[in-house]
């Protein structure tokens, strides 16, 4: 790299911190458990925002809405569905929703992490990735959720999976290969 393509690169990064407030996004992970569909999805949410940010609005899109549990203070059932596309962000829509109740009790704070945003997934194999959002509040709500708002900043990502169980029939061909490898092993000694 250049001399000039160097400052280059300096200056923008700059810039875009001399623009506004830039945040780290929330880091989203899922742990799947079950077989074939019957998959349950755990969703962590940890977040990473800094200061006084607390994610109080979070949400998944999956083919079906089958939410089974969510952490204490969150209400599965106030947004069954969310689209952000009239707030600067996509237009999926977001089936699986949990925001913490009217008063903002439990939100998430920072550093600290929430589990048990649990997901029933019926598909025949579990997902691999999951497309998420998220809003923040900067100490209290101002109800001016946008993906530009300082007070009320809104993300969106896509979760992985911490681990996905392997199929029962790859667990056979797994354990038949070890098999095979074990005896010939036993023939040669």
């Amino acid at each position: 790299m250049g001399k000039r393509s160097g400052w280059f690169l300096i200056s923008l990064l700059l810039v875009a911190l001399l623009a506004g407030n830039v945040y780290a996004a929330p880091i989203v992970s899922f742990n799947v458990s079950g077989s074939s569909g019957n998959w349950t999805l755990d969703f962590s949410v940890k977040n990473t925002l800094g200061g006084s940010n607390e994610i109080y609005f979070f949400g998944v899109e999956l083919p079906t809405r089958n939410i089974t549990a969510s952490p204490s203070g969150w209400d599965p059932n106030e947004w069954t569905s969310w689209n952000n596309s009239a707030l600067g962000g996509s237009s999926i829509n977001y089936n699986n929703n949990w925001i913490t109740n009217s008063t903002i009790v439990n939100p998430i704070s920072n550093n600290q992490t929430f589990s048990g945003f649990d997901v029933l997934d019926t598909e025949a194999t579990a997902p691999t990735s999951v497309p998420w959002f998220a809003f923040a509040e900067l100490g209290t709500y101002s109800g001016n959720d946008n993906f530009l708002s300082a007070s009320n900043p809104g993300f969106e990502g896509f979760a992985s999976p911490n681990s996905v169980p392997l199929p029962p029939s790859a667990l056979l061909l797994g354990s038949g290969l070890l098999g095979l490898v074990g005896l010939r092993r036993f023939r040669k000694s």
